[in-house]
């Protein structure tokens, strides 16, 4: 929040009331010194009762030297003049807050808010109050109008942070932290908090149907178990097993992923999976991966896996770009070429593809996402039909929904109008259980 300072000047009168209103001023002041003599009285000999500006000066120094009481004294008086100055006012509100005054810091908000309904730090001072006093809706409705306003900005996503956070919604919280660290990477709070509700939140459980649909084939079916884990803010690991059946196989495939932040802003990850004795998903399946925040908001993720089926070597990269474009919207971007060796064939086949899809964040961590893809872009697990020469047109859609804080759901479909004249339908529904 930017710092707020009281004014360097005073008005000066200049109607035939000037000298009423200097006399209020003057008997001000003397209420002030009198009040401030028997908690100190080196502030009664520095501040001069003839020099409104020497209080507003005395009081701000007080507030640097975190003598809140005493200031919280200066202001009090400053406020009781009969044209008492805004940024007095506002101190007066915060100095009330920070002692513990919490109602009458609200009311004290209020009251400059309709003098000033604009007026950035007020709206954050009443969002603060509001969230101590327990008021949540209250809070988030004045932060969710402030985000409106203000948009990107880092105090007011650290803030919608710590209500989810305080309403026991840690990965919410989480979501939010990060974003105001992509508005601004030196926020403090923003980090010390992400410390704070990592470690609460370390635990997530999935369990994923999916099918796919061929024209003139049989319907293929599937289901997968997943484990993740975050020991520690930079290091995170998930465990998977799946059971497929397709063209009349039952399939078995199970492996891991690891994430490691090599640096505040770059991720590597690795997965390994196998799948003994397929003969329609790989039999192995190694990747790594690179992800890095290239500026506030925008994230680059560069991929390479190779798949190794019962008759074919695939080497696919895959480099995608990540935006948010405030809290709520996210734009994707992939590219990926795979080169395909089959072990009948003298020569690789080389495939591209592309995607984009655009996700809008709302509630708690929830996401509606709508995609489009062309190309040899596979939609459910890498599976031996969907290799080489294959391509399609595609569209499709997500969504995640949290029923609570902990248990959130999961839907997807895609359509495909595939190259050699079939079209497939894939679709899924997810569980995911965190704590």
């Amino acid at each position: 929040m930017a710092t707020v300072q009281p004014r360097s000047t005073f008005p000066a009168a200049h109607s035939a009331d000037g000298g009423r209103r200097r006399g209020r001023r003057f008997a001000t002041l003397l209420v002030a010194v009198a009040l401030l003599s028997t908690r100190d009285r080196s502030v009664a000999a520095q501040a001069p009762a003839d020099s409104i500006h020497a209080l507003q000066q005395r009081a701000e120094a007080l507030r640097g030297e975190r003598r809140l009481d005493d200031a919280l004294d200066l202001y009090r008086a400053l406020a009781a003049d009969a044209t008492p100055d805004f940024m007095d006012r506002f101190w007066l509100a915060k100095l009330e807050g920070w002692t513990g005054h919490l109602e009458t810091a609200e009311s004290l908000f209020v009251a400059l808010l309709q003098d000033r309904p604009e007026d950035y730090d007020s709206r954050i001072g009443l969002a603060d109050v509001r969230l101590w006093l327990g008021r949540h809706d209250a809070a988030e409705a004045d932060l969710e109008a402030l985000d409106r306003t203000h948009p990107g900005d880092a105090d007011v996503l650290y803030r919608l942070g710590r209500v989810r956070e305080t309403e026991g919604d840690p990965r919410g919280a989480t979501r939010y932290f990060h974003q105001a660290l992509r508005a601004d990477s030196g926020h403090a709070d923003a980090r010390a908090a992400l410390r704070r509700v990592v470690p609460a939140s370390r635990w997530e459980m999935g369990l994923e149907y999916y099918g796919d649909q061929l024209s003139g084939a049989a319907a293929s079916n599937g289901g997968t178990a997943s484990l993740e884990a975050r020991p520690t803010g930079g290091l995170r690991w998930r465990a998977a097993a799946t059971v497929q059946e397709k063209f009349a196989r039952t399939e078995v495939r199970v492996g891991g992923e690891v994430a490691h932040r090599l640096l505040r802003s770059t991720e590597l990850r690795w997965s390994v999976y196998v799948a003994p004795g397929a003969e329609v998903l790989p039999r192995q399946s190694y990747g790594i991966g690179l992800a890095h925040k290239l500026r506030a908001g925008l994230v680059l993720y560069a991929d390479y896996t190779f798949l190794d089926f019962a008759d074919a070597n695939v080497h696919r990269i895959s480099p995608r770009l990540e935006l948010y474009a405030g809290p709520h919207w996210m734009l994707s971007g992939r590219y990926a070429y795979s080169s395909t060796g089959f072990s009948a064939a003298a020569e690789a086949v080389g495939n591209h593809a592309g995607s984009v899809s655009v996700g809008y964040l709302y509630g708690r961590n929830n996401l509606i996402q709508a995609f489009a893809a062309a190309g040899g872009e596979s939609f459910a697990l890498p599976a031996r039909d969907a290799i080489g020469g294959f391509s399609a047109h595609a569209v499709g859609l997500g969504w995640r929904q949290f029923v609570t804080p902990w248990l959130g759901l999961a839907l997807f479909y895609a359509h495909q109008g595939r190259s050699d004249g079939a079209t497939q339908d894939s679709y899924g529904l997810g569980l995911v259980r965190r704590w």
